[in-house]
């Protein structure tokens, strides 16, 4: 009976496998066939400025998620050497003060993600019910924009064509919130870390026990060790995003200056706005709040009861301090870094695209566009590297 058993577990984990396999597959296949119709949709439309500007708005979100799904794929292992290092005894809390703040961090991490979910999945909705919407002034309208290559006049062709636009969609934004999220839960984890860092050192200061105030130092070292690592895994998508959202903004607010907006159409496109601007804060926003708790160690050793300490213990001490001075940030090659600044610079430059789409003469628009966001590129890098 036993024999038995075992061999319909081992039948159940193997068919489970394989539908695992089909099922990842078959979502990367969508996405990148997604994507490639509207790369292709956009070189055919090469001649159409009209066609182009509404077929942008979509194609660089897709190409920003291909380019996060490759890093997840091809860098899988190093992220799971870097989720088993969070599972070590030092990273772990040790009494119940250290286990609220770790819950309080990781609250905040899944209301931004049900948060970003859920408005997510109303532009998803308003993408896909404003095509039935516009039925009647239309034959076969899509959610989006995308090279077909066969015919949709026949109902069963169109309504094909609509379910792949659909699924495209929605499992876009499943995998853009999902890999999202993960930055911002591990972000807001390594805040949690340096929280509980500086409870520790309060409390071994306060015992005046040196092993622990030298296993705060190591706590503090792998802290920027942790910080690295998450730099080195997501960075350079993250970089890739910044320059794609603000094409895509850049486009989504042109095309909103041209709709009516008592339409669904236009709505979508408000929320399609909303979440790349929602995107971009969070990134911003977790990677300031990073740079700003990297700061409160040095704080919490000087308010503690250091004077009380040996000599040892304060050389200790003071060399913690000088780690703390050193910023916590997460930053492409220093050229950029995520904080309220970058998403500052980013807004600035797409809503004045919003406020020169009005202008009337578009060529010399376009000049005057790009010249001006060409000024606000070198002065960034300028202040930057404290040039400026």
């Amino acid at each position: 009976m036993l024999y038995y058993i075992r061999i319909i577990n081992f039948l159940t984990d193997y068919y489970i496998f394989l539908f695992y396999l089909f099922h990842r597959s078959m979502v990367v296949t969508i996405i990148f066939y997604f994507t490639l119709v509207q790369f292709i949709k956009v070189i055919v439309s090469h001649e159409n400025l009209e066609d182009i500007t509404e077929s942008l708005f979509m194609i660089f979100t897709y190409v920003a998620l291909c380019f996060k799904c490759l890093n997840f794929l091809l860098r899988k292992e190093k992220l799971l050497i870097l989720l088993n290092l969070l599972r070590e005894k030092i990273y772990r809390p040790r009494n119940l003060m250290e286990a609220k703040i770790l819950e309080n961090y990781s609250r905040r991490a899944k209301w931004c993600t049900l948060s970003f979910m859920a408005l997510c999945q109303s532009t998803a909705v308003a993408l896909i019910t404003a095509p039935i919407m516009e039925l009647h002034r239309s034959t076969r309208p899509l959610p989006c924009r995308a090279y077909i290559p066969y015919s949709i006049e026949g109902l069963h062709a169109y309504l094909a064509t609509y379910l792949i636009h659909a699924a495209s969609i929605i499992y876009g934004i499943l995998l853009n919130v999902s890999l999202d999220s993960l930055v911002y839960g591990l972000t807001l984890h390594v805040c949690g870390q340096i929280d509980i860092l500086c409870e520790r050192c309060m409390q071994t200061i306060r015992e005046g026990n040196s092993n622990e105030i030298k296993a705060c130092v190591r706590h503090h070292v792998f802290i920027h060790d942790l910080v690295r690592r998450i730099e080195y895994l997501f960075i350079w998508t993250v970089a890739f995003l910044l320059f794609f959202s603000l094409v895509t903004l850049c486009t989504t607010i042109f095309q909103m200056s041209k709709k009516n907006p008592f339409t669904v159409e236009f709505c979508s496109y408000v929320l399609y706005t909303g979440c790349i601007m929602f995107q971009i804060f969070c990134y911003c926003w977790y990677g300031n709040e990073l740079r700003l708790k990297g700061k409160e160690v040095a704080d919490a050793i000087y308010n503690s009861d250091w004077v009380m300490s040996t000599q040892s213990d304060r050389r200790n001490l003071q060399f913690l301090m000088r780690i703390s001075q050193k910023e916590l940030t997460l930053s492409y090659h220093r050229i950029f870094s995520l904080n309220l600044d970058a998403f500052t610079w980013v807004s600035n430059i797409s809503f004045l695209f919003l406020n020169c789409s009005y202008h009337k003469n578009k060529k010399l628009l376009f000049h005057r566009y790009l010249k001006h966001l060409i000024r606000r590129l070198i002065f960034f890098k300028l202040h930057r590297f404290n040039v400026l």
